[in-house]
C-alpha cells in the first residue's frame, strides 16, 4: 500500500466524533431512550460518575461523591442504578454502543483499506483528546473490573474485533492486502498497537514539548504513522539498482 493519505480522515468529522456523538451521547439500554427528564438525570449521574471514578478511581469514589459531583440528593442515585458497580458498566455499555456504530460506519465506506483504517485510529486516539475522563475510566478502572470478561461485555468488546476484521477482509479481496494473511490475527495487532497509545496517553507518557497533546492534528498525525508502520512496517525499502 502506499503511505498515508493525509487526506485520510478531515479533523473536523472523524476526528471529532468521539465527543460529539459517539462517547458522549447517552443511551436508553436495551430498553431504548429514556423519556425526558428521567433520561437528563440519568446522563447527568453517568456524566457525573466518569469525573469521580477518573479523579478518584473506582475504589475510592463513593455514591455520595458521585451525587454531590451531579448536585443531586444521594438517595436518586439509587433510583437509576443499584449500585455503583452498575453505574460503572452503564458507562461502559452505554458510551461504547455509540463509538460502535462509528466504527461500524467507517467499516461500510467505500475507500481504500488504509483510509479507513486511519479513520479507525484516528478515532480512537481522539477519544482521549475530547474525552480524556471517559478513557481513562475505560482504561484503568473498566477493563480491570471482574465483570469485564462477562459474555456481554467479551461480545460489546468482539464487536470492534469484528468490524475491523471485516475491514481487512475487504481489502484482502480487493488485492489492497496480503491474502495469506489472518485478518483476524492481523485486527489484534492493529487494535494492540492503538490500546498501547492510548494507555501511554492515559499514563502521560506521552509528551509534546513538555505537555500532553491537545491538537487534534497530532492525534491524526500518531494514527497514520501506526496505520503506515502496520501496513508497510519499519523496514526502509531496498533502493532499485541503477
Amino acid at each position: 500500500m502506499p503511505r498515508p493519505h493525509l487526506a485520510a480522515i478531515p479533523p473536523s468529522r472523524d476526528a471529532e466524533a468521539p465527543g460529539a456523538s459517539s462517547l458522549a451521547g447517552n443511551r436508553g439500554g436495551a430498553g431504548g431512550p429514556l423519556p425526558g427528564p428521567r433520561k437528563d438525570k440519568r446522563a447527568l449521574i453517568l456524566d457525573a460518575a466518569i469525573k469521580v471514578f477518573a479523579a478518584k478511581g473506582y475504589h475510592g469514589s463513593r455514591v455520595s461523591d458521585i451525587a454531590r459531583e451531579a448536585d443531586i440528593a444521594y438517595g436518586l442515585v439509587y433510583h437509576y442504578f443499584k449500585n455503583k458497580e452498575e453505574i460503572l458498566h452503564s458507562i461502559f455499555d452505554e458510551r461504547w454502543t455509540g463509538f460502535l456504530e462509528v466504527v461500524e460506519e467507517i467499516a461500510r465506506r467505500d475507500t481504500s483499506t488504509e483510509d479507513r483504517l486511519v479513520s479507525v485510529a484516528a478515532l480512537i486516539l481522539n477519544a482521549y483528546r475530547v474525552r480524556p475522563d471517559w478513557v481513562k475510566v475505560l482504561v484503568l478502572e473498566i477493563q480491570r473490573s471482574s465483570r469485564f470478561a462477562e459474555p456481554g461485555q467479551l461480545r460489546a468488546v468482539g464487536a470492534l474485533f469484528q468490524s475491523i476484521a471485516r475491514i481487512l477482509r475487504t481489502g484482502q479481496e480487493r488485492g489492497e492486502l496480503r491474502p495469506e494473511l489472518d485478518p483476524d490475527v492481523a485486527c489484534y495487532v492493529f487494535v494492540g498497537a492503538l490500546e498501547i497509545v492510548v494507555t501511554s496517553l492515559v499514563l502521560d507518557l506521552i509528551q509534546v514539548d513538555g505537555k500532553p497533546p491537545t491538537d487534534s492534528e497530532y492525534y491524526l498525525k500518531v494514527a497514520r504513522t501506526v496505520v503506515d508502520i502496520f501496513l508497510n512496517g519499519l523496514a526502509r525499502k531496498a533502493e532499485p539498482p541503477a
